[in-house]
C-alpha cells in the first residue's frame, strides 16, 4: 500500500470490552488496528478479531492470542519483535503482526497471522476445506520445523493443535505457531479445563508428543530432539487422520512412549514413501544424521509438483514458465517470486476453480523448495495462436479455422459466465491443446477480474496495448484525469481484443489496426482500422484473402466497433458462429453427442419458453440459464433463484405448467409442492396419498394439474395451485397413465385397458363425470393427445390405437403378432401448410401420423397409417430401448436403453449419433426430451435424460474436426 494510500491509524483497539492502547510502532509499518469485534474459538483454543477500517482503505483479519503475563516465556519479546520486524518470516511460519501488553490485567496480547483451523480440527472432521496435498503436507511440517531449528529456536510443545492450516489463499499452507512466547502454550489451558475436554483434545496435551520428563515443567522443552519427534507423530497423525503412532488412547500412548515403541506403526504401508522418514523421526535409531532434515529431504523428492528449470518455456509479466510434472503427469510450471505471487492471489483463487475444456487448468499451486517462488501447475500446451501464425507452430493441426474461432469465444465466454473479465486476450495468450482433437485454450489469467453485472471497477488500466480495447486505452493517456477514480469497465471490450485476434488468425498474422506495432494503439484510438479495410478492398483480386467467409469479416467489424453500445457481446458471436458451424462442409467438421452433467443425482427439466434449467436433488432446487441455445451449458450460469428443502426430500417428478409460471416437484413423504416462478413463493403444499409419480399439467390453464401415482393408484386428484388445494379426485382402479385433452376433459388410462374421459364444468372444476369411454386391449399403459389432430393415441397390449372423440372404435391402429409394444412416441410438426385449413386439413396430413415405438425383442420401428400400405419402417434391433421422444420440430428422433443412446434424421430416419454405456454410464431411463423453448432455433442441440432413481444426464451436440 502506497504511503498516500493509507489511513490514519485508530487511537485504541477493542478486546472484550476493554479499550487498549494500540501503537503504530507496535505493529509495523503498514499494519493498523481499528475499532473491531473479537469471539473466541473454542476448539483452537485462539481469538479471533475482524479488524474494519473506518475507511474504505483497510480491512485486516488476525487471530487475537492472549496469554498471562507470568506463563510467558523468558525471552518472548526477542522472538515476537523477530516475528514483527520479518527476521522470522516463512512460509511455513505463522507471523505475528504485533503485540500488546495489558499490564493492569496481567495480560499480553498477540495479534497472529489468521487461519482458518488447527491440524485437530480436520483429523477430527470438524474442518473439510482444503488442504495441501500429502507430499505438500509431510514437506510443509518438516520444512517449517527445520526453519525453527536452524534459527536456533526449539518449539517445545508442537502438537495438533500448534499446527495451523491456511487456506485463505493460494497455495494452501501449513504453518507451526506458539512457539517461543508461552511455557504452556494450550497444554495449560487443556489441564485447567480438566474433565471438560474430549478424549481426542485431551491427546492434544504435550505429554503425549515427546519422550521428554519435563511435559510438566515452567520452562518449554529445550531438546532439538523432542521436536523431531513430535513433528514425526504429527506427520502419522495426519496421515493416518487422527490416529497417534504409539496407542489408541492417552493410557497407552503414555506407556509406548516409554517404551518407544510405536505400534501403530504398521498401519502405514511400508511401501509409503514416508514410512521411513517418520519411522526415524519418533524413534531415532542413532545421533549420526539429522533426521529431521533427512525426512525434510526425502518428502522434497516426493513433492507431486516438480520443476525443471533447464526447460523454459515462455516469460510473462510475473514470471517464467517451464516444463515440470504434476502427479508426475507432464505440465508447464508459471514460477513466480512469492512477493510477485501475493499481487495477484485472488487471480490464482480464481482460475483454481476454473474448469472448461477451452481454459487452460490449473492444477495446482505449490511453494518451490526453497519457499522463494510460487509455482502455478497448468496445462502444458503444444504452442500459441503467436506461434501458429508465425510459424513456429510444430503440434497437431488444428481444426477448420471456423471451429477455432468458436472455442477461442467459447472459451471467454466461459469466463465471462463466472463474473470474470480477463483484460489481457491477445494472441500470445491462446494457446493450443496437445491432445487431439486440437481444442484451443484461454490462458494467463494473471489480470482477471471479478465483474458484476458485466462490469468491473478498475483501480488500474492492464493489459496489452495494441490488443486493448479503445475505452481502456483512454484511460492510459487521459493525464488530466490520473488523480480522479477510474471509469468502470465492461466485458465487451475483452469483446473487442478476441475480435482483432480473430482477425489475425484468419489473416495469419494482420492486426485489423496497422501493421506496425508501435501505430496500433493509436489507430485503435481513431478507430482507424487499415487492415481490415484493405482486406476488403483487395478482397475481389486476392484469391488468397478471399479464403475467410464474408460472414466472418462482418461478426469481427461487429466484435471490434468504437463504441461499447455498439459493439457485439460474445453470447451472440458463439451464436453466430454456430449457425456457420452448422453449414459448413460436413468432410470438415461434424457434430457429436457429448455427456456434459454437473451432478448425477440431479433431476433437470426445461423451462416451456425460456432458456432456464430447473435441477433438483434431495436438498435443494437450483436453476441454470444462458443468453442462447447456442451456449455450451458448461458456459450456462446459475440463477440467484434458488430453493432449499428443510425438511421434505425430493423424489421425482419435476414438472414446469404450460406457460413456466409454476414448478411441481414430488417428495418422499409423499407431499407434493408448486412454486411460482421467479419469486420461488410455495403456492401449494400437500401430503397426497401415493401422489408423487406423475404430474400433468393442464394444456392451457396453468394453475390446473394431476396427480396420481401409477399403477398402484385408484385415484387422481385434480388440484387447483391458485388455491392451493385438492378440487376433484377421480376414482379409477390401476391407474396407468393421465393426460388432459382439453381445458376440461382428461382421460384416464386402466391396467385393464380401459380408457376414460371425465369431464368438469366449465365453470366448475368441482365435480366430473364420465363422458367417453374405450376399450383399448387388455392392458394399456401409455396415452399422448395431438392437439392439431384432436386425437388421442393409447399403447400397450401389442397394439397402438388412434381415437377421434366421435368414434366408440379406433380410427386407425397399428396391431403386433407376437411381442409387446413398450413405449411409442408421437411425432408432432409444425409448418405443414395446413394451418389454415383448421382440424380436417390436419387429419389428412400424412406429416401428423408419424409414430415411433419399441418393440420388445425386436427393435424400434416408425409407422405412419395414412402412408401407402402402412409399411413399418424398422429402425434399430436393439432389444432394450426404455424410452423415445421426438424434436418439437419433428426433425430428431431420440431413443434411450440402459446402455444407449441414438439419435436419427427424422428426414431420411438415418441415424446420426450414438453413444453406448462406454462413453456414458446409463441407468434406467425414466424419459427423454428434447430441450425446446420458443428461442429454440432450427438446431435443437440438448438433450434430458431423467432417470427412475432421481438422477438425470444433460447431453448436448458439440463440434468437433473431422478425422
Amino acid at each position: 500500500m502506497a504511503d498516500a494510500e493509507q489511513p490514519e491509524p485508530a487511537e485504541d483497539f477493542l478486546f472484550k470490552g476493554k479499550r487498549l492502547d494500540c501503537k503504530k510502532k507496535t505493529f509495523g509499518e503498514g499494519f493498523f488496528l481499528f475499532d473491531g469485534y473479537w469471539k473466541e474459538n473454542e476448539n483452537a483454543g485462539a481469538e479471533k478479531e475482524r479488524v474494519k477500517s473506518k475507511t474504505s482503505y483497510l480491512i485486516k483479519e488476525v487471530a487475537v492470542r492472549r496469554i498471562k503475563n507470568e506463563d510467558c516465556l523468558d525471552g518472548w519479546k526477542d522472538v515476537a519483535d523477530k516475528l514483527v520486524k520479518g527476521n522470522l518470516n516463512h512460509n511455513n511460519i505463522l507471523r505475528v503482526f504485533g503485540y500488546e501488553e495489558d499490564v493492569a490485567n496481567g495480560w499480553r496480547y498477540f495479534a497472529l497471522e489468521p487461519y482458518s483451523a488447527t491440524l485437530y480440527e480436520y483429523c477430527n472432521g470438524k474442518y473439510k476445506g482444503a488442504m495441501p496435498n500429502e507430499s505438500q503436507f509431510l514437506y510443509q511440517i518438516t520444512n517449517g520445523v527445520n526453519y525453527l531449528h536452524g534459527k536456533g529456536i526449539v518449539h517445545g510443545d508442537l502438537n495438533p493443535l500448534n499446527v495451523v492450516i491456511a487456506a485463505q489463499s493460494l497455495p494452501v499452507r501449513m504453518k507451526i505457531s506458539d512457539f517461543g512466547l508461552s511455557k504452556f502454550s494450550y497444554s495449560k489451558q487443556l489441564l485447567e479445563k480438566g474433565e471438560n475436554i474430549s478424549s481426542e483434545m485431551k491427546l492434544c496435551l504435550r505429554k503425549y508428543w515427546t519422550f521428554s520428563k519435563k511435559t510438566d515443567s515452567l520452562e518449554g522443552i529445550k531438546d532439538a530432539t523432542e521436536d523431531v519427534i513430535a513433528a514425526g507423530c504429527i506427520l502419522f497423525y495426519f496421515l493416518k487422520l487422527g490416529k497417534h503412532p504409539f496407542g489408541n488412547d492417552s493410557r497407552s500412548i503414555l506407556i509406548n512412549l516409554k517404551k518407544k515403541n510405536p505400534v501403530n506403526l504398521p498401519r502405514l504401508d511400508e511401501n509409503h514413501f514416508a514410512y521411513k522418514p517418520i519411522k526415524n523421526m519418533i524413534n531415532p535409531p542413532g545421533k549420526e544424521f539429522n533426521w529431521l532434515q533427512v525426512a525434510n529431504e526425502k518428502f522434497k523428492e516426493a513433492l507431486s509438483l516438480q520443476v525443471n528449470t533447464n526447460k523454459l518455456l515462455g516469460s510473462g509479466t510475473f514470471g517464467q514458465v517451464f516444463e515440470g510434472t504434476f502427479n508426475d503427469n507432464p505440465v508447464a510450471v508459471k514460477q513466480m517470486p512469492t512477493t510477485t505471487a501475493e499481487i495477484i492471489q485472488r487471480e490464482m483463487n480464481t482460475h483454481i476453480e476454473l474448469n472448461h475444456v477451452n481454459v487452460v487448468k490449473l492444477f495446482d499451486v505449490a511453494d518451490s523448495a526453497d519457499n522463494r517462488f510460487t509455482q502455478l501447475a497448468l496445462e502444458l500446451c503444444a504452442g500459441t495462436l503467436t506461434d501458429y501464425c508465425e510459424k513456429k507452430y510444430s503440434g497437431p493441426k488444428l481444426p477448420p479455422d471456423e471451429l477455432v474461432l468458436y472455442q477461442i469465444a467459447n472459451g471467454l465466454h466461459y469466463i465471462h459466465s463466472r463474473d470474470l473479465v480477463h483484460r489481457d486476450i491477445k494472441p500470445d495468450n491462446i494457446l493450443i491443446s496437445m491432445k487431439t482433437p486440437v481444442q484451443m485454450k484461454v490462458s494467463d489469467l494473471s489480470f482477471v477480474k471479478k465483474t458484476r453485472q458485466g462490469i468491473f471497477s478498475q483501480s488500474k488500466s492492464r493489459g496489452t496495448l495494441r490488443w486493448m480495447a479503445p475505452e481502456r486505452l483512454k484511460v492510459l493517456i487521459d493525464t488530466e484525469n490520473k488523480s480522479t477514480e477510474l471509469p468502470d469497465g465492461t466485458i465487451k471490450s475483452d469483446t473487442f481484443s478476441s475480435g482483432c485476434v480473430f482477425f489475425y488468425f484468419l489473416t495469419r498474422g494482420k492486426h485489423p489496426f496497422g501493421k506496425n506495432q508501435v501505430d496500433v494503439p493509436g489507430n485503435i484510438l481513431k478507430n482507424k482500422q487499415e487492415e481490415l479495410v484493405s482486406y476488403k478492398q483487395n478482397l475481389a483480386a486476392d484469391d488468397v484473402n478471399g479464403r475467410i467467409p464474408a460472414g466472418l469479416i462482418k461478426l469481427i467489424e461487429k466484435m471490434i466497433q468504437f463504441k461499447e453500445e455498439e459493439r457485439i457481446g460474445l453470447p451472440e458471436v458463439i451464436k453466430q458462429l454456430a449457425a456457420v458451424l452448422y453449414g459448413i462442409d460436413k468432410s470438415k467438421c461434424q457434430f457429436r453427442l457429448v455427456d456434459v452433467s454437473f451432478i448425477e443425482d440431479y433431476t433437470i427439466s426445461s423451462h416451456p419458453t425460456e432458456l432456464i434449467l430447473a435441477c433438483a436433488n434431495e436438498k435443494k432446487l437450483i436453476f441454470y440459464t444462458s443468453e442462447n441455445l447456442a451456449i455450451p451449458f458448461s458456459n450456462w450460469r446459475k440463477k440467484k433463484e434458488e430453493v432449499t428443502f428443510q425438511h421434505l426430500n425430493f423424489v421425482q417428478p419435476l414438472e414446469w405448467n404450460i406457460n413456466g409460471t409454476q414448478l411441481a416437484a414430488g417428495f418422499r413423504d409423499d407431499t407434493l409442492v408448486v412454486w411460482s416462478y421467479p419469486e420461488c413463493e410455495i403456492l401449494f403444499q400437500k401430503e397426497l396419498p401415493d401422489c408423487f409419480t406423475e404430474i400433468n399439467w393442464n394444456p392451457t390453464r396453468p394453475n390446473l394439474f394431476a396427480v396420481y401415482y401409477g399403477l398402484y393408484s385408484h385415484r387422481v386428484f385434480v388440484c387447483d395451485s391458485s388455491i392451493g388445494d385438492v378440487i376433484t379426485t377421480i376414482d379409477c382402479k390401476n391407474v396407468t397413465a393421465v393426460k388432459w385433452i382439453s381445458e376440461n376433459r382428461i382421460a384416464v388410462s386402466s391396467w385393464n385397458g380401459t380408457i376414460k374421459i371425465f369431464e368438469m364444468e366449465e365453470n366448475n372444476l368441482t365435480t366430473n363425470r364420465l363422458v367417453k369411454e374405450f376399450t383399448h386391449g387388455e392392458y394399456c399403459h401409455y396415452l399422448e393427445w395431438n392437439e392439431r389432430t384432436q386425437y388421442l393415441a393409447s399403447c400397450g397390449d401389442k397394439r397402438i390405437n388412434i381415437w377421434s372423440m366421435d368414434d366408440d372404435r379406433p380410427i386407425y391402429n397399428l396391431e403386433e403378432e407376437k411381442e409387446d409394444l413398450k413405449n411409442f412416441a408421437w411425432r408432432l410438426c409444425t409448418g405443414n401448410g395446413e394451418e389454415e385449413g383448421g382440424i380436417e386439413m390436419a387429419r389428412k396430413s400424412a406429416k401428423n401420423f408419424t409414430f415411433a415405438y419399441a418393440l420388445i425383442g425386436k427393435g424400434v420401428f416408425i409407422w405412419n397409417p395414412l402412408e401407402s400400405e402402412q409399411q413399418l419402417r424398422r429402425l434399430s434391433e436393439d432389444t432394450d430401448i426404455e424410452t423415445l421422444a421426438f424434436s418439437s420440430d419433428g426433425r430428431f428422433l431420440a431413443a434411450v436403453s440402459r446402455g444407449t443412446l441414438k439419435i436419427w434424421s427424422a428426414e431420411e430416419w438415418v441415424q446420426i449419433y450414438e453413444l453406448n454405456n462406454k462413453h456414458i454410464e446409463f441407468g434406467d431411463p425414466r424419459n427423454v426430451s428434447f430441450f425446446t423453448t420458443k428461442s429454440t432455433n432450427l438446431h435443437e442441440n440438448k438433450l434430458i435424460v431423467n432417470y427412475k432413481y432421481v438422477f438425470s444426464r444433460l447431453l448436448e451436440f458439440a463440434f468437433e474436426e473431422s478425422q
